[in-house]
């Protein structure tokens, strides 16, 4: 049995604040069941008042109230102790913080009883992510202050202050997009060989160059392959030389490969091959290292979403990408860092004469639209059409930017190092 700490002090005060000004009790946030046994009717009561438009006060408590509860509390006393009726907010965080805290006990409790013989990892990551939904779900909200916001804007109009996010390197992409920023799911969507890892390999290495830190899930692919194919992109090195480098590089190979180890030596990055993780995993993992790397600006990559584990036990397929997608958004904002996440297409846009994909192509669930600041479809022409005008160029089509415009980006695909650059990098490169 896990002892229960209740603030039964905060919940004093606080009655004792909805006294002083009744309309307190319309600004209540916590709920009945962060509220101890011995004031919950009281509390019951005050929402039931609230709801009928009646004013707050001993005699409205009192006809609301089973018999006997009244005579149970020091009223009087209770009032006189609260300094001002605006120190609610206090008394709620306290209230809400001693919920928190008994919860987390409750569940550290209850996982250390299931694995009392051996360790479940299941159970374990349901109970990361039991404890990570608890801290996102019962947060007191700060104040705005609109004037405070309202100066921020002038103050960063008047500097030249953008909403910039850290750079691609792509030039077109990084003008519409401002780059990749914080708080924001990006989901990349392109149906399968037209080149959704290499763009995310890509783009891991161009921010990881401007000292970024990539934490990199790839669900389908080993780290070695992973990393092998930074590589390539990084170097310039064919990939068909790479897969046997003894017999097929000459030395201007090798020169190149030396120069890409060197280069990709000095990025940070946390590479994650398994291919049953969880989104409560890749919290915690990505915290951790956050902690770690303070001085970081951090962002993760996963290749990709439909292969996450979803943490319910929900039948329905469209539930569970879902729920996936929710808890990648709300990672984005917990954490405060980018989240770009690969995606699948349905077969739908093979059986139009556009093949060019859409919004309503995503696959299994359209609340990866919903959840998505941005979505980014990658279209090849020489991909359906070997005569293509546009051979080895590809079009990034911005389908959905929250913050900013829609659009197509066009860069050139060499397909030999799997690497994106600019259209008028092509033949340099």
């Amino acid at each position: 049995m896990v002892e229960q700490i209740q603030n039964v002090e905060a919940e004093k005060l606080l009655l004792g604040a909805i006294l002083k000004d009744s309309d307190v009790a319309k600004e209540l946030t916590i709920e009945h069941k962060h509220i101890s046994v011995m004031h919950r009717h009281i509390f019951e009561a005050i929402t039931k008042i609230v709801a009928e438009n009646e004013k707050v006060n001993l005699a409205t408590i009192s006809a609301y109230l089973p018999p006997g509860v009244m005579s149970q509390v020091d009223w009087r006393g209770i009032k006189d102790q609260v300094p001002s009726a605006r120190s609610h907010e206090t008394y709620q965080r306290l209230i809400l913080e001693s919920y928190k805290h008994n919860e987390l006990k409750r569940l550290a409790q209850s996982f250390l009883e299931e694995s009392s013989e051996h360790v479940n990892r299941d159970s374990f990551e349901d109970f990361l992510n039991k404890a990570m939904q608890l801290n996102l779900t019962h947060q007191v909200q700060k104040d705005f202050d609109l004037q405070s916001v309202l100066m921020d804007i002038w103050n960063d109009a008047e500097s030249g202050k953008v909403d910039q996010g850290i750079l691609t390197g792509y030039s077109e992409l990084d003008r519409m997009t401002n780059g990749i920023k914080k708080t924001e799911l990006t989901i990349v969507a392109a149906r399968p060989s037209v080149g959704k890892t290499a763009f995310a390999i890509n783009i891991s290495n161009a921010l990881m160059s401007r000292d970024a830190y990539g934490h990199l899930y790839s669900l389908e692919m080993g780290e070695k392959k992973f990393v092998t194919r930074m590589l390539t992109a990084e170097g310039n090195i064919d990939s068909m030389k790479m897969r046997n480098p003894k017999d097929y590089f000459e030395a201007s190979d090798w020169d190149r490969l030396a120069y890409a180890t060197a280069a990709v030596s000095k990025q940070s990055m946390y590479i994650h091959e398994a291919s049953n993780v969880k989104v409560a995993q890749i919290y915690a993992n990505t915290k951790k290292l956050m902690r770690q790397h303070p001085d970081k600006e951090h962002f993760v990559v996963i290749d990709y979403l439909q292969l996450l584990t979803p943490t319910s036990n929900k039948v329905n397929r469209n539930e569970q990408i879902s729920e996936i997608s929710r808890a990648l958004k709300n990672m984005a904002m917990d954490l405060n860092i980018p989240v770009i996440a690969l995606s699948q297409l349905s077969r739908g846009v093979e059986q139009r004469q556009d093949k060019r994909p859409m919004l309503s192509d995503l696959r299994e669930s359209g609340s990866i639209e919903q959840d998505a600041d941005n979505v980014l479809f990658l279209y090849r022409d020489d991909y359906y059409d070997k005569e293509s005008e546009k051979k080895d160029i590809i079009e990034i089509i911005i389908a959905k930017q929250r913050e900013g415009p829609v659009g197509t980006v066009e860069l050139a695909f060499i397909k030999e190092y799997n690497k994106f650059v600019n259209l008028e990098r092509r033949y340099a490169s």
